[in-house]
C-alpha cells in the first residue's frame, strides 16, 4: 500500500472511530441506564454488550447496547416474542421521555443525541465454552434467536490479540460501508464473517476489505434485497485495490472514495 493510500485510510479511520473520551461517556450512560432498569423486579440484571463494549463501534452510527436478562420466574419470561419488546418500552416509557422500538429491541433516545438500545433477553443455559446462551426475541419479533454475547466479546479479543489493532480497523471499514448503503449486512454479522475469514492472519487494509467482501458474498448474511448494493461495492472495492496494484494512486484514492463517502474523500492535512 502507497504511503499516499495509507494515509488516507489512516485518516478516514481516525474520522469514523470514535475518541476514548466519546467512548467513556456513552458507556457510562449505559451504565446509568442499566443500575435504573435494574430496579424494576421483572428484570435480574443488565449486560454492556455490542460494538461499543468491543471497540468496534463507529463514529455517527454506534450506540450502546444493553442485555436486560429477565427473571425467570416472571411471567414476561413466558411471553411471546412480541409481548416482550412491547412490554419492555413500556417498562422504559417510565424512565425516558424517548423511546422507540426498533426491530427486535427498545431504542432510549437522549436529548444529546446519544442512543441505548436495550435488548430482552431470557436465560437459557450455557454453550460448550461456558458462555451464557440467552433465548432472544427475533428481528421481526417473531418467534426467537440464540444470542451469547460473551461469546461475541471474547471472539474479537482473541482475534484482536492475534492479529493486531487492523482487526478491529477492518470491521470499522465494512460497518461505515454498510452503514452508509442501507445496511447489506448488520454490524454483527460484519464481526461474525471477519473472524471466521481471518483467523490465520489479516493482510493489509485494501486487500481484506476485498478478501472480507468475498467472504460476504459466500455467507448468507446478506439482506437479498440490498445484494445489488453489495456486488457493486464488492466490485468497487476490486476495482480500487486493482488500481492500486498496477501503481494507479489517483485512480484508486478516487474510486476508495466512492466506496467510503466524503469521510474518505476528504483531504488529508499533513
Amino acid at each position: 500500500m502507497t504511503d499516499q493510500i495509507a494515509d488516507r485510510f489512516d485518516a478516514f479511520l481516525q474520522r469514523i472511530t470514535l475518541s476514548s473520551s466519546e467512548k467513556s461517556a456513552a458507556l457510562e450512560q449505559g451504565r446509568l441506564l442499566s443500575r435504573r432498569i435494574e430496579q424494576r423486579p421483572e428484570v435480574r440484571e443488565c449486560l454492556i454488550t455490542g460494538s461499543m463494549a468491543r471497540s468496534t463501534a463507529i463514529r455517527k452510527f454506534s450506540d450502546v447496547d444493553i442485555v436486560a436478562v429477565i427473571e425467570p420466574g416472571d411471567q414476561l419470561a413466558h411471553s411471546d416474542s412480541a409481548t416482550l419488546v412491547s412490554s419492555v418500552a413500556n417498562i422504559l416509557r417510565k424512565m425516558e421521555p424517548e423511546v422507540q422500538v426498533s426491530e427486535n429491541a427498545v431504542r432510549v433516545l437522549h436529548t444529546d443525541g446519544s442512543v441505548v438500545d436495550v435488548l430482552a433477553a431470557i436465560h437459557s443455559g450455557t454453550n460448550n465454552t461456558a458462555d451464557d446462551i440467552y433465548r432472544i426475541p427475533a428481528t421481526n419479533q417473531e418467534g426467537w434467536e440464540t444470542y451469547a454475547p460473551e461469546e461475541q466479546n471474547r471472539r474479537i479479543r482473541e482475534a484482536t490479540e492475534s492479529l493486531g489493532e487492523d482487526f478491529k480497523k477492518l470491521i470499522r471499514l465494512c460497518k461505515w460501508w454498510s452503514k452508509t448503503h442501507g445496511q447489506p449486512i448488520s454490524s454483527y454479522e460484519i464481526e461474525l464473517v471477519t473472524y471466521d475469514t481471518f483467523r490465520d492472519g489479516l493482510p493489509e487494509l485494501p486487500r481484506a476489505l476485498v478478501e472480507l467482501f468475498d467472504s460476504i458474498k459466500q455467507s448468507s448474511s446478506i439482506n437479498p434485497l440490498k445484494m445489488p448494493t453489495f456486488l457493486e461495492s464488492k466490485a468497487l472495492a476490486e476495482e480500487a485495490y486493482s488500481n492500486q496494484q498496477l501503481g494507479n494512486t489517483q485512480k484508486a484514492i478516487e474510486l476508495w472514495g466512492r466506496l467510503f463517502g466524503d469521510q474518505f474523500a476528504a483531504t488529508v492535512i499533513t
